[in-house]
Formats: structure tokens, C-alpha cells, sequence
């Protein structure tokens, strides 16, 4: 769907589109060879140049061309065409707002190979570990996981191409979030973290600061089984978005289904059952005025500091306005 797309070019809408399908126009090459005489003689200049621009950007590689011109709507159509050539990725943090919290660990998967880094320890190999990738594949990336990156990683050049399947599941009817869809497609998590949440993956990264062992191990399978979970629904998006299409163009098949990869990593179901058991704020500004013991050791001096920072960040900002 990447070469037969019209929808990037301006003054093409999804009925000139299939129009232009349905005329046996189905690809930018076909679009210069073909005299379009049924169509109004301006959008057929439009589609000309629009599909010549596209040719040339695609022959030198220039994949910023289509970021800039390519509706976010329907950036799902990538998927297909760069599936050598995609990560998927999704971010732990310490649950402040990323002016003043860090990322914990950050999952990488490529459809074969999760690769996982950790803050303190490998997170700065993050530029290069994206370095090989056209397309990222997030979940609700295009508002957190990416910002959060490029408050961390000043300049960092992240793959040119990104599809945030958040937005693409729900405008296919798929809603909620990520746990809540993975049932509605019938993709249930794992049993291991099916009760986790973000506020766990925080609570975790404090275990780990407080000498716990069990927590890093269970924070990184967390992790991961949010990345590996982002291809099968990426899938998902992919062919849902394709059979609600009124014409498509020919050639252009749906995307066989790939079973979700099981992993084989260490967790401490006691930990999880500890976190999970236990009723949590749902902010890291609210503070429980009783709390279990590794809680009264851990969290208080991080909740005050964070809680302070928060304060500060936001007086100056109220200032500055």
C-alpha cells in the first residue's frame, strides 16, 4: 500500500484515490504514464507531480518526504513495505512528566529478537540501536514514548517513519488500552504480567534503586511482552484498515497473522503478586498515608523529591506564561 498511495499528495482525497484505482492507476509509475483524461485537468497536475516527487524521494531514500507529506491517518499503510526494516518499541519510566523523570528500560523488538536496555547500563546505545530502522512501531508513542525520547536523547535521529497504532486501532474500532485490547483481539497477555500496569513498571524500577533483586528481571519481561505484543497488532491494524477500504488496488493482499512470540524470561511472581495486590495510587503526586514497609522505605524520599521537582516545574512554567 506504500507505492499504490495517492492519499499523500496534495489535493488528493480518498474518492480521487479510488478513483484513480479504479481507472488501473495504481502506482506512482503508472500515475506519469497514464493520461488521467477523466480527471479534472488541475488534479491531474497535482497527481503528476505528487507521484514524480514520491518516485524520486523513494529512489534516493528519502523517507522524511513522506513523514512530512503522508496523513498520520493512514500511515498504517507503511507496514507492509517496510516490515524488514521496523522496531518496535515502548518505554519504562519513573512516572514523572519528562522534564524531570528518566527512562528506566526501553524494549526493542524487530519481529525476531527483543533486545531490552536499562538505565545505568546500556540506555545510551539507544541512537545506535535505532540507527538500522526506517519505520518505529509504538503504542500511544506519537504523545509519550517518543517525546520522552527526545527530551533524554537531545538530537537523537530516530527512524524516519513512525505508525502509532493507538490512534490506527481505534479508528478500526479497537479501543482502550493496551491490555484492554489485546483481549478484544483475542491476543491475551501472558499470565505473568496480566495484572501489571505502568504505575507497576515504577513501582518495580524503585524495587530495583532499594537493592531488590527479583525486580529488574520482572520489570524488563514486562517490558518486553508489551513490544512483542505491538506486531501481531500491527497486523491487526494493517488488514482491518485494508478491508474497510471501498476499492483496493490490485495486487495489494492482507497481511498474514504472526503468532505473538512467547518468551522465556525470568520474573518473581510473588513481586508482581505483592505490587498488584496492593491498592496503588494512580499518580506518582499522590502518597499513601499507610503503606506496607518496602514501601515506607522506598518510595517516600523519591515521591517527596519528585513531588517538589513537579512543583517547581510547573510554578516556572505558570511564571513564564
Amino acid at each position: 500500500m506504500f507505492r499504490q498511495s495517492f492519499i499523500h499528495i496534495h489535493g488528493v482525497g480518498p474518492k480521487l484515490e479510488q478513483a484513480l484505482w479504479r481507472e488501473g492507476v495504481t502506482d506512482w509509475l503508472k500515475a506519469l504514464d497514464t493520461p488521467l483524461e477523466r480527471i479534472a485537468h488541475v488534479k491531474a497536475d497535482w497527481v503528476k507531480r505528487g507521484s514524480e516527487a514520491a518516485l524520486r524521494a523513494a529512489e534516493r531514500g528519502d523517507l522524511a518526504h513522506f513523514a512530512q507529506c503522508w496523513p498520520s491517518r493512514d500511515a498504517w499503510r507503511w507496514l507492509a513495505e517496510f516490515a524488514d526494516r521496523v522496531v518496535y518499541l515502548d518505554i519504562e519510566t519513573t512516572g514523572e512528566p519528562k522534564e524531570i523523570g528518566d527512562i528506566t528500560c526501553i524494549g526493542l523488538y524487530d519481529g525476531r529478537t527483543p533486545r531490552m536496555l536499562v538505565h545505568g547500563h546500556d540506555l545510551n546505545q539507544l541512537p545506535e540501536a535505532l540507527a538500522p530502522y526506517s519505520l518505529v512501531v509504538t503504542y500511544n508513542g506519537g504523545p509519550f514514548d517518543l517525546p520522552f525520547i527526545r527530551a533524554k536523547f537531545p538530537g537523537i535521529r530516530l527512524p524516519p517513519l513512525h505508525v502509532d497504532l493507538c490512534p490506527s486501532l481505534r479508528h478500526v474500532g479497537l479501543k482502550g488500552g493496551l491490555k484492554s485490547i489485546e483481549r478484544q483481539a483475542h491476543l491475551d497477555r501472558p499470565e505473568v504480567v496480566e495484572e501489571a500496569d505502568g504505575w507497576t513498571a515504577v513501582l518495580l524500577w524503585r524495587r530495583h534503586l532499594a537493592g531488590d533483586e527479583r525486580a529488574l528481571p520482572t520489570l524488563l519481561r514486562y517490558c518486553a511482552e508489551d513490544i512483542v505484543a505491538l506486531e501481531p497488532f500491527a497486523r491487526i491494524a494493517y488488514n482491518r484498515h485494508l478491508d474497510a477500504l471501498a476499492i483496493k488496488p490490485p495486487g495489494v493482499e492482507r497481511l498474514k497473522q504472526a503468532p505473538r512470540l512467547r518468551l522465556d524470561m525470568p520474573f518473581s511472581r510473588e513481586l508482581l503478586a505483592e505490587l498488584t495486590g496492593i491498592h496503588l495510587p494512580s499518580a506518582p503526586s499522590m502518597v499513601r498515608e499507610t503503606a506496607p514497609p518496602w514501601q515506607a522505605m522506598v518510595r517516600p524520599p523519591v515521591m517527596q523529591s519528585a513531588h517538589e521537582k513537579a512543583v517547581e516545574w510547573l510554578k516556572k512554567k505558570t511564571e513564564e506564561k
